[in-house]
This record gives structure tokens, C-alpha cells and sequence, in this order.
């Protein structure tokens, strides 16, 4: 039997997150239960257990999900051909996007703390190989992330392509249970949405999703590596110690002034400042790039739609229009209420209520 939803999107995101978070109870009994049992603490801690979750928690319940809603995997995945021109415009569009984000995320993280940033330090620091952190972090989460929201929920979603890739956002920005990452998983989630949506791939956000996620990556290693290095020389020293170190011999005076200067900058204000300023011109290229992408994509998509064997338009004229005989409570889409219901129970109530 074929379920029907008033919008299948939302109702799959309601399982979804159920589901999701099921997941994370049972993995953390499962841990506790284990390590009590003597097993090593650091088999949940392996690159390898975190693919492993990730796949269980976005790929398992999307096939659960298409079970009992006797589907197929396939409609939902977009896989037009893509051509070498949509991979440039896709690469470059996401890379100078990349500031903004890291701006957003600066901006979030003085309000809520950064979980994620926490989680990769730990990684990054624990000893991975930086193929393995790739693997983990970036390749994994750029497929199984995609395929149930740029693919199963972007595909049953209905409206204009910019309804569509807010919706898309906002329910990826859902997903994450983190006030953190809302803002700038709403904004990505949006982007990559538009990817599908122009390039009808659904390869353009996997690909997109992996950058923004590999450069992060990158640069969190390197910065980690760069740390360990000056740790074993010697050298962690604050900015303004090492001007004074600077200067010291030739201009005590002036080593004085420059110690006193620097110690009074705030260095997230001004690393914010830097990477806004970045920002603008980033952004303003990635706006350019993108209205070519879409001309780009219009183009192609409509000489590929006259290809192809157009299905018959269903006449619905005379048809009778139930909204109007909705009542107000039904018109209300009670699976997007409760999603937004669990996430601020898990991302503000809970741990107000857990604060001492």
C-alpha cells in the first residue's frame, strides 16, 4: 500500500529526525555499555566508526523511509549529465562562497558553542591521517547528507526553485541540532539545493559538499600540524610577544609600543573584521558566477528538454478546489511544527534546563 502525505518533504523529515535521533540514544548506550564491558574506548573514536554511524544515520532511514512508503530509490536522484563546464562553474562558485561561511560561522560561534570545531580538533589532534579525516569528514557526509536532502526531500518538494532551496536550507540547518551551525548549514544547504535544481545532478551538491567540507578539513589539520610544530620548537607565543621579540634588539622603544598595540587587539574581532572584509569580494564574484551558472543551465536544460519525450499535461480544469473547504488547523503543516518543536526541546530548552 502506497502512503500519501499532504507533504511528503516534512513528513520524512519528521522521521527522519526521530530516527536520527534514536540513533545518536542507542550509539551512546551502545558505547557506554561496551567500554563497561571492556572494550577499547578508542574503536568509537576511529575514523572508520564515524563513516560507519554516518551511513546508518542518513542512508538507513532514507531506505526505510522509501520501503514504507513503497518508492524507489532512484526517481529521487537527479542524474542528468553533467558537463565540464557546471563542474568549473559548481567549484568555483562553492570556493568563493566559502568565505561568507566562515564568517557566519565566526559570527554563531560567539552566541553558541562550536561542537563541531571541538570535534575536529579532537580528530585532528588525535593522530589521523589527513586521507582518513577526508574520508570521514568531508567525502562521507558530502554523499550520505545529499542523497536524503538534495535528494529524496528536494526531489518531493514543490513550489519555485528559490521556495524550494530555502526550504531545503532551513531543513538542513534543522537537521544538525546545533544552534551553531544553523545559519551557515541553512545558507550551504540552499546553495546546493540551487545546484540540483539548475544542473538536475545531484553529483553538483556532492561534489559542492565535499569542498566546503575538505577545506575546512585541510585547514584545520595544517593549522593543528603547525601547532604541534611550534610546540616542539618552542615558539607558541601570543602576537604581541612575538613583535616585542621582534624588535627588542634593534628598538626596545618601539618593541615596547608594538607589545602594548598588539596586546590590546582583539584577535577574533579582528579576524572577523579580515574575513568580512574578505567576504565582500568573494561573495560579490560568487553572485556574477552564479547568475552565469544559471543562463548557463537554462540554456542547456531546455536544449535537453526538447530531446526528450514529453509526458501529456493532465487537464484539471473544472476540478474542485478542496483549500477552500480546509479548515485553518488543517491547513497547518503539523510534521514541519513538531520537527521545529524537537529541535528547539534538543538545542535551547534542554540545555537551559541542564545549566546550572
Amino acid at each position: 500500500m502506497e502512503l500519501k502525505f499532504k507533504n511528503p518533504a516534512t513528513a520524512f523529515m519528521l522521521f527522519f529526525m526521530v530516527f536520527f535521533i534514536s540513533i545518536i540514544i542507542i550509539n551512546e548506550l551502545v558505547v557506554y555499555v561496551l567500554i563497561n564491558m571492556g572494550v577499547a574506548s578508542e574503536i568509537f573514536a576511529s575514523t572508520w566508526y564515524i563513516i560507519a554511524i554516518q551511513v546508518i544515520r542518513f542512508v538507513l532511514p532514507v531506505f526505510v523511509w522509501l520501503a514504507i512508503t513503497n518508492d524507489k530509490f532512484k526517481r529521487h536522484m537527479p542524474n542528468q549529465p553533467m558537463d565540464m563546464l557546471n563542474i568549473v562553474y559548481v567549484s568555483l562558485i562553492t570556493l568563493l562562497a566559502i568565505p561568507a561561511m566562515m564568517l557566519v560561522s565566526g559570527i554563531s560561534s560567539q552566541f553558541a558553542n562550536n561542537d563541531i570545531a571541538d570535534l575536529l580538533v579532537g580528530f585532528t589532534g588525535a593522530g589521523h591521517s589527513w586521507l582518513m579525516l577526508m574520508l570521514a569528514f568531508a567525502v562521507t557526509p558530502g554523499i550520505v547528507e545529499e542523497l536524503a536532502f538534495r535528494g529524496y526531500i528536494q526531489s518531493v518538494s514543490r513550489g519555485s526553485v528559490t521556495k524550494i532551496a530555502v526550504f531545503n536550507g532551513f531543513l538542513f540547518g534543522l537537521m544538525h541540532l546545533n544552534l551553531h551551525q544553523f545559519a551557515y548549514t541553512f545558507i550551504l544547504g540552499a546553495l546546493f539545493a540551487y545546484f540540483v535544481y539548475y544542473t538536475k545532478n545531484i553529483w553538483s551538491a556532492i561534489f559542492a559538499h565535499f569542498l566546503v567540507n575538505g577545506v575546512n578539513i585541510t585547514m584545520m589539520y595544517l593549522v593543528m600540524r603547525a601547532a604541534d610544530s611550534s610546540a616542539e620548537l618552542g615558539t607558541d607565543q601570543t602576537i604581541s610577544q612575538a613583535m616585542y621579540d621582534t624588535f627588542r634588539e634593534t628598538d626596545p622603544e618601539l618593541a615596547q609600543i608594538a607589545y602594548d598595540a598588539f596586546s590590546e587587539i582583539n584577535l577574533v574581532l579582528l579576524s572577523l573584521i579580515m574575513i568580512g572584509i574578505l567576504a565582500i569580494f568573494t561573495t560579490t564574484a560568487a553572485v556574477i558566477l552564479f547568475r552565469v551558472f544559471i543562463q548557463h543551465n537554462n540554456k542547456r536544460n531546455a536544449e535537453f528538454a526538447s530531446t526528450q519525450i514529453q509526458e501529456p499535461v493532465i487537464d484539471t480544469t473544472g476540478a474542485p478546489d478542496y483549500k477552500e473547504a480546509m479548515s485553518p488547523l488543517a491547513k497547518v503543516d503539523w510534521c514541519l511544527v513538531l520537527v521545529i518543536a524537537i529541535y528547539i526541546l534538543l538545542t535551547i530548552v534542554l540545555p537551559m534546563v541542564g545549566t546550572p
